[in-house]
């Protein structure tokens, strides 16, 4: 048995030999809440259908286990651990994955409103769309390209965070270390340093920007990126776009430079009680190998609880032959 599974049981031994007793309370949707410990159990579940010309596939996209709490007054942990695509029927063949990957590990240390301090391995905060992460508190099934191809997803290091008067938020993060789990990102990096500074303009509008730079670690090649998005909300609309930017420095071609760029704007309408339609439209262009796509995504979002969702959309490309369905559910517990 791996220490991830001999964590599981322990956890499992754990909160069964204090389920009967005063100070336990389970909250659908965030978890079994310890008390005497300041400790959280929960996670979630997600189920996936994707089918365009070539491809059918379905299975379980991901299944996480969650805890989290404090140690003390002014620190906070956060563990997460997860079983990625471990069950997929593929053009009608099963595949099956029985790793389990460490998403989340970290210390949270709250000195004061202006500054904070995360150790460990957290989700990178750049753009809007990353930080959420969690299939079931996204509108669609997909992402935007502009959380996929500009900077890792997860960092492992240290962020420094916190609000700043005038209704600022600002973000730092940098990494000089093996990540933790590493191979589970989109990136594998030796280093990554960066920002992201929000402003909150009004009760309804926020707007963000972003820079960073980093090293990928099996591949001589140096990214520097930067961002910027912007959301509008009101309590039946929501607006937001992001615009992602990267200068490429691809040293296998003896240095020289390259670029990556996109960008999406999305609108969120609700039609009726925890239904919502979704509109985006994404741009991506890659100079090195000449790669552009455009995506009109027309989503559907049925939120009939806030820990269950249902998830509908289709992907319209400039060449129709790689038009997509895709679908989801996902519970949180």
């Amino acid at each position: 048995m791996g220490h991830a599974a001999r964590f599981i049981v322990s956890l499992l031994i754990l909160a069964a030999s204090v389920w009967a007793q005063e100070g336990v309370k389970y909250v659908k949707g965030r978890g079994l809440k310890i008390i005497p410990l300041n400790m959280t159990i929960g996670g979630y579940v997600s189920l996936y259908y994707q089918k365009d010309k070539n491809l059918e596939k379905f299975g379980a996209e991901d299944a996480a286990l969650l805890v989290f709490g404090k140690i003390k007054d002014r620190i906070g942990y956060f563990f997460e651990i997860e079983l990625d695509d471990f069950y997929q029927v593929v053009n009608g063949k099963e595949r099956v994955k029985r790793k389990i990957d460490i998403e989340r590990l970290y210390l949270d240390f709250e000195i004061n409103e202006y500054v904070n301090l995360r150790l460990g391995k957290f989700i990178t905060p750049v753009g809007l769309w990353n930080p959420i992460y969690i299939n079931i508190l996204k509108w669609t099934t997909s992402d935007p390209l502009t959380a996929e191809y500009f900077f890792p997803q997860f960092t492992t290091g240290v962020q420094l965070y916190g609000n700043l008067p005038g209704d600022w938020r600002y973000f730092l993060f940098f990494q000089r270390n093996k990540g933790i789990d590493e191979n589970y990102n989109n990136f594998v990096s030796k280093w990554i340093i960066g920002t992201e500074v929000e402003k909150d303009i009004n009760e309804n509008l926020s707007l963000g920007f972003n820079l960073g730079k980093f090293k990928l670690k099996n591949k001589p090649e140096t990214l520097t990126f930067w961002g910027l998005n912007a959301k509008y909300q009101t309590h039946l609309l929501e607006v937001s776009g992001e615009f992602m930017y990267a200068w490429e420095k691809e040293d296998y071609l003896g240095g020289s430079l390259s670029y990556r760029l996109s960008y999406y704007l999305q609108g969120v309408y609700r039609v009726m009680p925890k239904n919502y339609a979704v509109l985006r439209y994404g741009f991506f262009r890659d100079k090195s190998d000449h790669s552009r796509y455009r995506i009109l995504t027309l989503g559907w979002n049925f939120r009939p609880s806030y820990n269950f969702v249902i998830k509908a959309e289709y992907q319209l490309r400039e060449r129709s032959e790689f038009n997509k369905f895709l679908a989801s559910v996902s519970w949180l517990f």
